[in-house]
């Protein structure tokens, strides 16, 4: 039977990371597991293009959803998700304005539709959401990123029906997006694992994880010093021009900005917060002549055969 496990949780609340873990962890135990990040290219359930009425953006969106169900129903898989059942239609539907209890109502249509499955929430919350939020926007820049985001969303209903006109006025929006969030976890109960985060403790939360899924905890692998330098220097694709540099600090490989690789294999090496593996190639002789960048994301890779980067340095 399928097994599609989904991660929600308020913006910032840790759902990329936790959705990597746990796709990690279900492949490492033996399951055939696809994971679906919210940065995945031409995403099976994600909206893309701009719908402005709500009636016609949940039509879409349950349209997308009976879709992609149809076509895993015969997979003996593990799916893993993030941001489709909460996360997606509140930041849309709430800034259209839609009452709060239609919001949910329409998150229990989407959960009727998972009867023939077997599916399980996985909810990361805080008791006060404001330790959230904030620690969120400290993570995205303060002030510059909620003065950004403003700015996208302040001609969007919610807003202009309140008469809100300062960037504060977001932090009010995410307050209840969490009260919805709940709300709708609340009646999901039977199937949720919900955990309050707010320490920040993720090697208990992780534990707590694959002990409610029946899984060994199986670590990512120890890759050796002299593995890992092999890896480090300047890797370019011509199509794209894009160069990107794979350094070595503190025993460990960083690439793309300041963003840890974490090791999947011995030279297979993953980004937990977006849908990116890199693969590493070694040549005969055991140098390093170049990556490809696997699994498709909006940011690093498109096509279904990966992109490949040359090591010129």
């Amino acid at each position: 039977m399928l097994k599609l496990i989904i991660v929600e949780g308020i913006p910032g609340s840790g759902k990329s990371t936790t959705a990597r873990f746990l796709a990690l962890q279900s492949e490492r135990n033996g399951n055939a597991t696809e994971l679906f990040h919210e940065t995945a290219y031409q995403h099976p359930i994600l909206i893309q293009d701009t719908i402005r009425t709500p009636v016609a953006w949940m039509k879409q969106y349950l349209i997308n959803w009976d879709r992609f169900l149809e076509e895993q129903r015969d997979k003996n898989a593990t799916l893993v998700m993030e941001s489709v059942l909460f996360q997606a239609p509140i930041l849309r539907l709430l800034h259209m304005d839609l009452d709060k209890e239609a919001i949910i109502q329409f998150i229990e249509s989407i959960c009727a539709r998972f009867a023939d499955f077997d599916c399980h929430l996985v909810y990361l919350y805080q008791a006060d959401p404001m330790i959230g939020i904030n620690r969120m926007m400290r993570a995205r820049g303060g002030t510059n990123w909620l003065n950004a985001t403003f700015e996208e969303f302040k001609h969007e209903p919610f807003y202009v029906n309140r008469g809100q006109t300062n960037p504060e006025s977001h932090l009010n929006f995410l307050e209840e997006y969490a009260q919805i969030a709940g709300a709708a976890n609340s009646r999901c109960s039977s199937w949720s694992l919900s955990i309050e985060n707010t320490n920040w403790d993720w090697r208990s939360y992780y534990h707590n994880i694959v002990d409610h899924f029946g899984w060994s905890f199986i670590p990512d692998p120890i890759v050796p010093y002299s593995e890992l330098v092999k890896y480090v220097g300047v890797y370019h694709n011509e199509e794209l021009n894009l160069l990107i540099h794979v350094e070595l600090k503190d025993g460990q490989l960083i690439g793309f900005g300041d963003r840890q690789l974490k090791p999947n294999t011995l030279s297979t090496f993953y980004l937990d917060y977006v849908s990116m593996k890199i693969h590493f190639n070694l040549g005969p002789s055991g140098q390093c002549s170049g990556m490809f960048v696997k699994e498709k994301d909006l940011f690093g890779n498109r096509r279904d055969e990966g992109t490949k980067f040359i090591k010129i340095s």
